[in-house]
């Protein structure tokens, strides 16, 4: 686990430290962001959630709730936590499906589902770039509160996260090369 952080941090690293328009847009709220995103430390939470959720809401809509990727305080700044859900998309690209009856009741077994960080595939290192810089994002309050994906808002932040980096994700992922992390 340790190694896909590290990896996923590098990179981040990597598109913080040069001129792009991801840099510019942590740079709206943060002159420094490569050295604030250098203090932060990264949890792994390995009691979190491990299954999807399937219910059925009115009519035949079936709605999935993913366990939760990441959190992390909202505005916190430098030297915050990073919690990553150990079974989450960042390191799992698919989990068990567990129906959850509407009338209550225990939940039953359904299958798997794919796993998914905005459009990236779980556990692929975009990703877990984009699960960083997504924090990140709450760190520096650029994006609004998700807690809990109401009504698709974290997908909804990740998209705007990937308006401005996604060309830098997609790049840092397929280069082969790492520069230093620190």
């Amino acid at each position: 686990m340790g190694q896909k952080v590290s990896l996923a941090r590098a990179r981040v690293l990597e598109i913080l430290q040069s001129g792009n328009a991801c840099t510019e847009w942590y740079r709206t709220k943060d002159a420094d962001p490569v050295t604030t995103f250098r203090t932060l430390s990264f949890d792994v939470d390995r009691n979190g959630p491990s299954y999807v959720v399937e219910t059925k809401d009115l009519g035949d809509l079936t709605v999935y709730h993913n366990p939760y990727v990441a959190r992390v305080i909202q505005g916190d700044g430098s030297y915050a936590t990073i919690t990553l859900n150990g079974h989450g998309a960042f390191f799992s690209a698919m989990a068990n499906v567990e129906e959850s009856p509407r009338e209550g009741g225990t939940l039953s077994f359904r299958g798997v589902h794919a796993l998914k960080v905005g459009p990236y595939a779980g556990s692929t290192l975009t990703a877990q770039m984009l699960t960083l810089l997504h924090e990140f994002g709450h760190l520096l309050e650029l994006l609004p509160i998700d807690e809990g994906d109401r009504d698709g808002k974290s997908f909804q932040n990740s998209m705007e996260v990937l308006h401005y980096c996604r060309a830098e994700i997609e790049s840092a992922a397929r280069n082969k090369t790492l520069l230093s992390a620190r």
